[in-house]
């Protein structure tokens, strides 16, 4: 659990009685003994200000009185002269300021102990530091520092628990809820992950408190604490945040359907009778939800989206929830939904790869082809990739399908080499996590030997964010991918942030010009010098161009007359099922 609410926390009444005498000291009498009685006669002299000073003044008048005077008696009684005297005086007082001021010195370091106790005490006080004091003496002032340490450090424990924790259930306050779910919100972001937060309200508690009396009122809060107590997991906090209102933190939230199932045993759990002074209490909740989902927000917005979403429960009656938006639920639900069913969706055979042909421009023969992933749902037909393949991305499910990708890709290719096709290679897109798998290079050759496909027929194509994350990594990886013999395109590029002096020593055959430059061609002036500068570009360090999102004959005799080798758009075909790329191969075959 993030905070230690599973037991309650108790508090030493005596030690908050002694905290709250010395806090009202103006109210005690003075304090009187007849030992401090030369303390308090130094204490009204302004100087010296420090009470070492004022100590260090009375050790050297205490020395230095008696010993002058019988040092200046015995001098006058003597038979010497006067310039013997001088000379005894004058050596006599050199020797006493130095002994004197020797022994301060030593006086000064052995009272350290007691001023660093002082300065401590005072440290805390003022900036709420614990101070670093010994405690390994066992003398009474190594006694007094280890006892000031130990009473400071439990002082600060029991402030702590008063400023963060709520007096009646010891469970957290509002003020540590909301910093807790400052520090959830920063994970969240850092994870792009999504959280949930649970406003929790007792149905009729004042009714409670009305005709049962505050102290059964209070009875009941503590019950409902310990119930929701017990009941939440591991990773959740719960919070009482006022009167009669729980809030729960639910971080890490990965499915609707779980945070519904959730809600609901909340509310049966306390849907139960409860007996309080031999009374028989029915107790009911109403919950508001907010989810939090990579906005930008504050945790107090949080909190006020929650107490929204409570308000408008309880207009629907008691012992109900409600989330803080309908849209933003729609929205959720239909995320999960598609989240929940892209895990069977493998199971199901609803995954299809769909093939677009890639052209040399030089014989308008299919040299190549993408394979692209596409969900054919059972209820909704079908997904577009836009909306599904992120959510494979946010989780470990892309993993999967990635390789799903790759093996059917190579088989694909193979049946159409048996069936007597020319070679063909096939793109194959490498997702992040794909990419960063440290067994990537021994699963590509695995599916290779598992399909019989020779690795010059398989093209896979990396995006220049996958690069640029850890460049040495990349390039480990693409020279191995590169030693196995397959063909490496870095795919949209100009779109990222590349750096020109990394991309040269990258092993890559191919460009790919992204279709946001070709889509402009030949009438954009900006889109025309960048496709100049890359085609540039890969001819300077001897890699092959691939301009995809050609859609008319303007922009196809373009890229051929600037030195492009392969083209691949609308213009040629759109992504069909291998069926249909078979017969428009056969028909290309013809031409």
């Amino acid at each position: 659990m993030l905070t230690p609410n599973s037991k309650f926390l108790k508090i030493d009444q005596n030690l908050l009685l002694k905290t709250y005498l010395v806090s009202k000291k103006q109210k005690m009498k003075p304090f009187k003994n007849s030992k401090l009685a030369l303390y308090s006669t130094l204490a009204k002299f302004k100087r010296p200000k420090s009470y070492l000073g004022k100590i260090m003044l009375v050790a050297f008048l205490g020395t230095h009185i008696p010993l002058l005077t019988l040092f200046f008696y015995s001098i006058s009684v003597t038979t010497l002269t006067i310039d013997t005297k001088i000379h005894v005086l004058i050596v006599a007082l050199i020797a006493t300021l130095v002994g004197t001021a020797l022994t301060l010195i030593i006086l000064q370091k052995l009272l350290f102990p007691i001023t660093l106790t002082a300065k401590g005490l005072r440290q805390y006080l003022e900036n709420n530091q614990i101070p670093q004091l010994p405690t390994q003496f066992k003398d009474e002032v190594g006694i007094l520092m280890a006892d000031t340490l130990y009473t400071i450090s439990k002082l600060d424990e029991l402030i702590e628990q008063l400023k963060n924790y709520d007096r009646l259930t010891s469970l957290p306050n509002r003020q540590l809820f909301e910093s807790k779910l400052k520090e959830e919100i920063d994970k969240a972001q850092k994870n792009q992950s999504s959280l949930a937060v649970l406003i929790l309200d007792l149905d009729g508690f004042t009714n409670i408190n009305n005709n049962l009396g505050k102290e059964s009122g209070d009875l009941v809060l503590r019950t409902v604490a310990q119930q929701l107590t017990n009941y939440v997991g591991n990773t959740e906090l719960l919070s009482r945040i006022n009167a009669d209102e729980f809030a729960i933190l639910y971080p890490n939230l990965t499915s609707l359907e779980k945070l519904n199932n959730y809600s609901e045993r909340i509310l049966n759990t306390l849907a139960q009778k409860m007996l309080v002074n031999n009374e028989d209490i029915y107790l009911s909740a109403t919950i508001g939800i907010t989810i939090y989902d990579q906005e930008k927000v504050e945790p107090q917005e949080i909190m006020n989206q929650g107490e929204i979403a409570l308000n408008l429960a309880k207009e629907q009656g008691r012992n109900t929830y409600r989330f803080y938006s309908t849209e933003m639920n729609e929205k959720l639900r239909r995320r999960f939904e598609l989240e929940r069913d892209l895990y069977r969706a493998l199971e199901r055979e609803e995954l299809q790869l769909f093939y677009q042909p890639q052209v040399d421009i030089e014989t308008g023969k299919f040299t190549g082809a993408e394979a692209l992933l596409r969900w054919q749902h059972h209820q909704h037909g079908f997904i577009s990739p836009a909306l599904f393949i992120p959510i494979a991305e946010s989780s470990d499910l892309i993993i999967s399908i990635s390789k799903w990708v790759l093996e059917t890709a190579c088989k694909q290719n193979q049946i159409w080499t048996g069936a007597g096709f020319p070679e063909l290679c096939v793109a194959v897109n490498l997702s992040a996590k794909q990419f960063q798998q440290p067994n990537l290079i021994n699963e590509v050759s695995e599916i290779l030997t598992i399909t019989n496909l020779k690795p010059s027929q398989l093209e896979l194509e990396i995006t220049e964010g996958l690069l640029i994350n850890d460049v040495q990594k990349a390039i480990t990886t693409l020279e191995g991918l590169h030693k196995l013999g397959l063909v490496t395109a870095l795919d949209d590029f100009g779109t990222g942030f590349s750096s020109l002096s990394y991309l040269k020593r990258f092993s890559i055959d191919y460009l790919k010009i992204d279709q946001s430059f070709v889509r402009g061609i030949p009438h954009d002036a900006d889109d025309v010098a960048i496709t100049r500068s890359i085609i540039a570009l890969a001819h300077s360090l001897q890699m092959g161009i691939i301009a995809e999102g050609v859609e008319t004959i303007e922009q196809a005799n373009y890229l051929k007359d600037n030195g492009c080798h392969k083209l691949q758009g609308y213009y040629f075909s759109r992504p069909i099922c291998s069926q249909d790329f078979t017969e428009l191969w056969e028909k290309n075959l013809e031409e």
